[in-house]
């Protein structure tokens, strides 16, 4: 008798003890894992900002496809061009003021889209999008919405910029159409030929 009482009493002293455990490791993995739908909204965030920081400002283009889907849709203002065409204008302007910063002011999301209040600062002395060197500095703020999927840009809408960057750097009307022109031509060219021809016009 005095045996059952003690196999009784161990069996029950296990199983409150089983229960306990079970109970305790929900919660443990519960606190463990965050929500996903914030951790999400912030890694676009920080996906976002590589954009100024590592693309615009240090130059490092070749990282496009880490950031950018490849079918992304871009424009600015009215203006739609390719993915392409975007990093290929992107490059002109880093081309044309090497010392270019540009600096995420305001990152915010809301659910895959990401929203960047930006600005932009530099020195028109370097070639690039068919303009001489003017030696004027650039002061310029703008806003940038970009949509999210599966990690990556497919959408990024970007305020028009180039005439009042035209004007900061006394291009005529002219020849801010001639760019344009020249910009577009080299962008059909770049469509057709294969990358090694026209990897010198990036």
């Amino acid at each position: 008798m005095h045996k059952h009482r003690i196999l009784l009493l161990t069996i029950i002293v296990c199983g409150a003890f089983a229960l306990a455990l079970a109970q305790k490791k929900p919660r443990e993995v519960e606190r463990k894992v965050p929500p996903q739908g914030n951790a999400s909204a912030e890694q676009n965030k920080a996906t976002a900002r590589r954009v100024f920081d590592e693309l615009y400002t240090q130059g490092r283009f070749g990282e496009a496809n880490q950031v950018y889907a490849p079918n992304c849709k871009v424009q600015f203002g009215n203006r739609s061009v390719s993915l392409d065409q975007g990093i290929s204008e992107a490059r002109g302007w880093k081309s044309a003021a090497p010392d270019l910063v540009m600096t995420a002011n305001q990152i915010t999301a809301n659910g895959d889209v990401v929203t960047v209040n930006w600005t932009a600062r530099g020195t028109h002395t370097g070639q690039g999008h068919g303009l001489k060197p003017t030696g004027k500095h650039i002061l310029m703020h703008g806003r940038s919405v970009f949509r999210f999927a599966n990690g990556k840009i497919v959408e990024a809408t970007t305020d028009e910029y180039r005439d009042e960057l035209f004007r900061q750097l006394g291009v005529p009307k002219t020849t801010a159409s001639i760019v344009d022109a020249t910009e577009k031509l080299v962008s059909a060219v770049r469509q057709l030929l294969p990358d090694p021809l026209y990897a010198s016009l990036q």
